[in-house]
């Protein structure tokens, strides 16, 4: 009984040395296990990195901008305008930066362009005008918005994922903690080693689909929000004012003076014109620099007098061309036109006052091509000047050339004209100027006909004040 009661004793007391080892091996396991949290957490906390290229001034103001979500480093080597993926990558790599914001000024015009940190693919391009004479405190609510959210749809260079394949290594190292368990001492290494290959290519995988979906989602963004960055150049002018003009209407080698002068003291008309160049919205090419104009004004409360006779009295002038501007720098530009011009001044044939015939003045119509140059200096702060001279062939002359008067005339007419804009408040622009445009007119009177000047000349001057709509 004694030797049974000893070898109780003797096995509880080896059941609880096991419980022992079995409590103090569960408890280090237990407690070098949640060592990896805390670095889980640092890691979900920290900002990504975002970088900008900016002079100093708009670097300040980005950076108040996106520290509240990034981590903002600034560049002090700046990159191109239009940097190359190998450039972009040279900023962010360092940093682990997934996205560049790029900032350039032409002007009063700032271009923000939000580039993907992995490959330079644009990702948002904003802009915005601010006049160079006032700092700039913050930038617009709308513009800040935008590039704060394309900068979050950016990806860090593809290096940021290389400390992926060091999990195996730690898996590995698990089974030696494991080896006094006997039977497992085998067959766990095994599962512990596919265990890690697995995770490493589902990693991979997961790596590769985020990476896809990214590129498909830079891709997508790039092709419908920014195709590239916009010209700097004003991509529509549109302007609705007030023209005054006087005419001068004279023959030359009238003997018999048949024909009568004209002389308008000053006529009022309503102006407007509009300059479309439809690619510069959307990027800085060639087709940024395509465009149409089109120009024109209408008399108003016109009257013509002869002694005591009045006669109602219609003017009208309307240009539409095809343009191509040249830029020559940011703010300056030269432009060509070609197109189609048409200028009418008619004369009622009685008075509507007392029935009286309209003397020997024949109305005018001018049709015809026209082309022209002129060009564009925006370089004087909230100042601009415009310019412009043009030439067109008469193919047309209305009833001066008519049977009535001479059926053989022909004739072209130059036109300039220049102006003063001044920038009132952001894309609104009052601008004042002065046009001139004189008709040439070769009559070629037939032998015997009732009217023998041989030539005469059609001459328009015109002040005028719009205010212009300019993006």
């Amino acid at each position: 009984m004694k030797r049974d009661e000893r070898r109780r004793v003797g096995d509880n007391h080896g059941m609880r040395v096991l419980g022992c080892i079995a409590l103090v091996f569960l408890a280090t396991v237990t407690h070098a296990a949640p060592k990896k949290k805390p670095a889980a957490k640092a890691a979900a906390g920290a900002k990504q990195a975002v970088v900008i290229d900016a002079p100093p001034a708009m670097a300040r103001v980005l950076q108040t901008t996106l520290a509240p979500r990034f981590a903002v480093t600034i560049n002090r080597n700046a990159l191109s305008d239009a940097p190359l993926a190998k450039e972009v990558r040279s900023v962010t790599t360092p940093v682990k930066a997934i996205a560049v914001v790029l900032a350039r000024s032409a002007g009063d015009t700032w271009s923000l362009t939000v580039l993907n940190g992995a490959d330079g693919t644009p990702l948002d391009n904003q802009q915005f005008r601010a006049p160079a004479r006032k700092p700039l405190k913050a930038l617009p609510k709308n513009v800040a918005g935008a590039i704060v959210l394309a900068c979050a749809t950016g990806q860090a260079p593809a290096t940021e994922a290389a400390p992926a394949p060091a999990e195996p290594s730690t898996a590995k190292v698990e089974p030696k903690a494991t080896e006094p368990k006997g039977e497992p001492k085998k067959s766990e290494p095994a599962v512990a080693k596919a265990e890690p290959a697995k995770s490493t290519t589902g990693t991979s995988s997961s790596t590769a689909s985020s990476s896809s979906s990214t590129a498909g989602e830079t891709t997508l963004v790039g092709s419908t929000e920014a195709p590239g960055p916009r010209s700097a150049l004003p991509a529509l002018r549109v302007g609705l004012g007030f023209r005054g003009f006087n005419r001068s209407l004279t023959w030359s080698g009238d003997p018999d003076q048949a024909l009568a002068r004209y002389a308008l003291g000053f006529a009022p008309a309503v102006a407007f014109d509009v300059n479309w160049y439809p690619g510069a919205h959307v990027t800085t090419g060639v087709l940024a620099n395509l465009g149409v104009a089109f120009q024109g004004d209408i008399g108003v409360g016109i009257s013509s007098r002869q002694d005591a006779s009045r006669f109602g009295t219609r003017a009208q002038r309307y240009r539409i061309s095809g343009a191509f501007r040249l830029p020559l720098g940011s703010v300056v530009s030269l432009e060509g036109l070609a197109g189609f011009s048409t200028q009418s001044f008619s004369i009622d044939a009685v008075a509507a006052n007392d029935g009286s015939p309209r003397p020997n003045i024949p109305s005018v119509t001018f049709n015809g091509p026209r082309a022209a140059l002129g060009g564009r200096f925006g370089s004087f702060g909230p100042v601009s000047i415009d310019a412009q001279v043009g030439f067109t062939f008469l193919a047309f002359l209305g009833e001066l050339g008519s049977a009535a008067y001479f059926g053989r005339a022909g004739g072209f007419g130059l036109d300039a004209g220049a102006g003063v804009a001044l920038e009132l408040v952001s894309n609104i622009n009052l601008r004042a100027g002065f046009d001139f445009t004189r008709y040439f007119l070769t009559l070629r009177p037939e032998e015997g006909a009732r009217f023998t000047a041989p030539s005469a000349a059609d001459q328009y001057l015109g002040v005028n004040v719009a205010l212009q709509w300019v993006m």
